[in-house]
């Protein structure tokens, strides 16, 4: 009582000196507070997901039906689908191919660069009488969850790893090394890790492969000074600029080129000048804003969730420090200077962390040379997670106990990859996404090129928010969208350039992208990130306009 007093009794002598600035600093604390409540009270990734798969499954019932016929090939044939026919084999020939207005050459199919089964041109029919039952609203994200297995069984596999790796503590003392090492230099350390990343993604178009990252490099960018925002981006915004300007990627550059018949080297100098320019604007941006938090911290967008963070990802150092200050608690002085405690990173660790790192260089050379997929690159971290178990030394029982919790940590996470790809099903099951396509290739029909160019961008952005695999908008929409430059004598490769932009674009905020899963991931609100990431999209997409229109004038 008498300490509220005594509070009291200082703010009212305050105020009588400077009135002002104790108003500003009750405002200032309300304001906190009501941010605080304000980020509490906004829906959870899962609910986000929840209601837009209601939203899109209400959808089946408004928007007209409707498919494409399809092509696939297998074994030297090609399966023709059409609704409502019978299905229809055909040796696989280049005449084939022409007959159904595909200029796609053969080869790209017999090589494996085009697996799926891709739309062909001016076969589109509507479809009377299918109905989408309730139940599939259900049903959907549970098929999702099915399919996405590979992916999550992945994530959580690299879960249990991380976690053993905690156990021995090889994470936070290498973290303490690397801190120490980096001391002063927080935000160059960022920026290396935004370059590597985005050259990964133009490259080798890194996506879901980063999520066992952000584990590892949130302590290490937290721990250095930076807010939760700027501990998250280096890593995914270097690898979605890196995608949104693919060069040789194989899932965007690659397949999208063949999709729409063209080699992959055409627009690939054009979209590496862009990708070199497109890291730069990235790197002012997240410098402008590093700047912004240096001079005063409660400019953070995550700044009312900070405590939040910190638990989640220092806890252990906190509970260390805290434990200091009780034992020098009657010794004032010891108090203040915080003194740097120093942990002896091991042999042992080091080597621990070495072979854990190995796995990720071992799994893009499993996936650049050896055609490996998740299952494979889960089976190889599952092989480091056991000899991990062996170097802890502590046991069997809780090796595994290490193993299962790390892999139960990330269960989340993978609900939500379900969740989404259960959207993209409810479009597709509900044949309804053959239909938006359509009508937008209606839409973009005899215009002016450099118009031509901008409506394509933007419509590869309204449709990435809907289908956010690369491939699988790649092989729906470039086999009917790439023919129509050719009616207006202008590039495919501007088409393919659209493709790759807008779709990577609109990633940066899509929720049924990857952004619900970072974000459930490392701690931080979708309302925060909205805040943070806006601006920054207008200036992108004032930039990608540019590029469009550049990129039709020279025809590069």
């Amino acid at each position: 009582m008498e300490e509220r007093e005594k509070t009291y009794h200082d703010l009212d002598n305050l105020a009588k000196i400077n009135p002002t600035s104790v108003a500003s600093k009750i405002g200032k604390e309300e304001e906190k507070v009501k941010k605080k409540n304000c980020c509490k009270k906004f829906p959870t990734a899962y609910t986000i997901l929840l209601v837009i798969e209601i939203i899109v499954f209400i959808l089946t019932y408004i928007i007209p039906k409707g498919k494409f016929d399809t092509i696939e090939y297998y074994q030297n044939k090609f399966l023709i689908k059409s609704f409502n026919k019978p299905d229809e084999v055909r040796n696989a020939t280049e005449n084939v191919l022409a007959e159904k207005g595909i200029n796609i050459p053969l080869e790209n199919f017999i090589k494996g660069y085009i697996k799926k089964p891709i739309s062909i041109p001016n076969t589109y029919q509507k479809i009377e009488n299918d109905t989408t039952y309730f139940f599939d609203l259900f049903l959907y994200p549970m098929l999702g969850l099915i399919e996405s297995a590979d992916i999550a069984f992945f994530i959580m596999v690299i879960g249990g790893a991380i976690n053993i790796l905690t156990e021995m503590n090889a994470i936070s003392n290498g973290m303490e090394a690397l801190s120490r090492k980096t001391k002063g230099k927080e935000f160059l350390l960022a920026i290396l890790i935004f370059f590597i990343f985005s050259v990964a993604g133009t490259t080798l178009g890194l996506c879901e492969e980063i999520l066992p990252f952000f584990p590892i490099l949130m302590p290490i960018f937290l721990k250095s000074g930076l807010d939760g925002i700027l501990s998250m981006t280096p890593l995914y915004m270097g690898t979605i600029v890196g995608n949104m300007f693919s060069t040789i990627n194989a899932f965007q550059a690659v397949l999208g080129s063949y999709s729409a018949g063209i080699n992959f080297i055409d627009g690939a100098a054009f979209r590496a000048i862009s990708f070199v320019i497109g890291d730069i604007i990235t790197i002012i941006y997240l410098y402008f804003y590093y700047r912004r938090i240096r001079r005063d911290e409660t400019q953070s967008y995550t700044y009312d969730t900070k405590k939040d963070l910190e638990d989640k990802y220092l806890k252990e150092e906190k509970v260390d420090e805290e434990k200091g200050n009780e034992e020098n608690e009657d010794i004032p002085l010891l108090k203040k200077p915080k003194e740097e405690k120093k942990t002896k990173f091991t042999c042992l660790q080091i080597i621990s962390l070495l072979i854990f790192i190995s796995g990720f260089i071992m799994m893009m050379i499993g996936v650049l040379i050896l055609d490996w997929w998740f299952e494979h690159m889960a089976s190889f971290f599952f092989i480091i997670s056991i000899i991990l178990i062996i170097l802890l030394q502590k046991g069997e029982q809780k090796g595994i106990e290490a193993f299962t919790k790390g892999f139960g940590d990330l269960a989340g996470v993978s609900l939500i990859i379900g969740i989404g790809r259960g959207i993209n099903l409810t479009l597709e099951e509900g044949k309804i996404s053959d239909t938006i396509l359509n009508s937008m290739s209606n839409l973009i029909d005899e215009l002016p090129k450099i118009i031509f160019a901008i409506l394509m961008l933007l419509i590869f952005i309204i449709l990435g928010m809907f289908i956010q695999s690369v491939t699988g908008l790649a092989v729906l929409a470039l086999p009917v969208l790439a023919p129509l430059a050719d009616k207006i004598q202008c590039s495919r490769s501007i088409v393919v350039n659209a493709y790759i932009f807008g779709q990577s674009f609109i990633g940066l905020i899509s929720p049924t992208g990857l952004i619900l899963i970072i974000l459930q991931l490392v701690g931080i609100k979708y309302n925060q990130w909205i805040r943070f990431i806006w601006p920054y999209m207008i200036i992108m997409l004032v930039y990608l306009i540019i590029l469009m229109s550049i990129n039709t004038i020279l025809e590069l």
